[in-house]
């Protein structure tokens, strides 16, 4: 009898599921809609105004990461900026968007970041334990494309969605024990962005050892492949320029030491002196990151809470990157979804031990959420991202609590 009732209680839950899927399905795809056509204009501003000025460069021979004193014509309409603030992978892996007329390259460009979001919901979803249904993964998905983060990412034609596909990418692939593909993934997703590489932690303190040299031996062969002399100008010519607007960001480790150092010596933010704003930088990344590698050494590659330490140290990738903005949160998606299941499946057993540790990792992880999800909410920027990320160590904690 009880399980003839366990099941007709799960018949009455299924299409309570399958409704709201549907529903924000619908939602999501008018969103996504209206959004398109909000940004239509878009092809000739900031960030795709800059990466076709510099794909075009490159394309006709130029050097995009020499710093020049005004902006450049390198074709009729078409203006390379004074500097390069990304990789040359970057450059030179998009640069055949440049042959396409500059609309038409735009859209082009917001097409793939769309599939790529897909494909990285579909991954995360299939990868973990057990893998998510379908009716789950379309609410995921949908939430996903109504969030603030994915707004942001089409405004600004932000590559975000290409680093989290290939981060789930790598994830997945390690999941799978395919070292190879997943060091591999995880090298491109450093070689388009840089800070990305902060996520091998998650190879290096689970003790993915081939996972950890392949992603090694993939990035240094992209460095050799792109021209080395090019990253050396991006090094040393645009990465001055660009810890000027560090400040600006206001959402990582730096641009926060930046600010809180400058306000106690009484100057501008930019005249903040360099060497304390590094050395209590690299302070606080050393504790961030000892917390991260003390989850995953604790966790002992647990199939429960592998998704969530990497979801741990992504975050961690993002408080520490140079530069990130706030359309970047869009890679907290495997904390948050990740730190969803673990937190629910915690609740379930319901062991007293933890639960204040659960709760509180839960509730902070929620705020964080409805500051993605709700655009009326104010988005409080360094202090949301930290919050993310101690959220997520706290539900990691709390599930190696209850196994203890």
């Amino acid at each position: 009898m009880a399980g003839r009732a366990g099941s007709r209680t799960n018949q009455r839950r299924l299409p309570i599921t399958t409704i709201a899927a549907t529903i924000l399905a619908i939602a999501a795809a008018l969103s996504v809609a209206q959004r398109m056509r909000a940004v239509a204009h878009r092809y000739d501003d900031v960030d795709f105004v800059f990466y076709y000025g510099w794909w075009t460069d490159y394309s006709s021979g130029g050097d995009p990461w020499v710093v020049h004193s005004k902006s450049i014509e390198v074709r009729p309409g078409v203006v390379r900026p004074r500097y390069c603030n990304n990789t040359p992978f970057f450059v030179e892996l998009f640069s055949p968007l440049a042959r396409l007329d500059q609309k038409s390259a735009f859209w082009t460009w917001q097409a793939a970041q769309l599939l790529c979001l897909v494909f990285a919901v579909l991954m995360l979803a299939r990868g973990n334990d057990p893998p998510l249904d379908t009716a789950a993964t379309i609410i995921v998905l949908s939430l996903l494309l109504l969030s603030r983060p994915f707004a942001g990412t089409l405004v600004g034609a932000e590559v975000t969605p290409t680093l989290l596909v290939l981060l789930a990418a790598s994830w997945f692939c390690a999941r799978r024990e395919r070292p190879a593909p997943a060091g591999m993934c995880l090298a491109l997703a450093a070689l388009v962005k840089l800070y990305p590489v902060t996520a091998g932690g998650y190879f290096l303190f689970s003790r993915r050892w081939r996972a950890l040299g392949w992603a090694i031996g993939f990035f240094v062969a992209g460095v050799l492949l792109t021209n080395p002399a090019h990253w050396i100008e991006l090094a040393t010519q645009e990465m001055p320029v660009s810890y000027r607007n560090v400040a600006r960001a206001e959402l990582t480790v730096l641009a926060f030491v930046r600010k809180i150092v400058a306000h106690f010596a009484g100057t501008s933010t930019i005249a903040a002196p360099f060497f304390a704003v590094v050395g209590f930088t690299a302070l606080i990344d050393l504790a961030l990151i000892a917390i991260a590698a003390a989850s995953s050494l604790t966790s002992q590659r647990r199939d429960d809470l592998d998704g969530l330490v990497f979801g741990l140290w992504v975050a961690l990738a993002l408080l520490m990157s140079p530069l990130a903005w706030i359309p970047e949160t869009l890679l907290l998606l495997p904390a948050y979804l990740f730190g969803t299941l673990a937190a629910w499946k915690g609740f379930q057993r319901r062991e007293p031990a933890r639960q204040t540790t659960l709760i509180a990792g839960s509730v902070i992880l929620a705020g964080c959420m409805v500051t993605a999800l709700i655009k009326a909410v104010p988005h409080p920027g360094f202090p949301m991202l930290l919050a993310a990320y101690f959220g997520t160590a706290l539900i990691v904690r709390a599930r190696m609590q209850s196994e203890a």
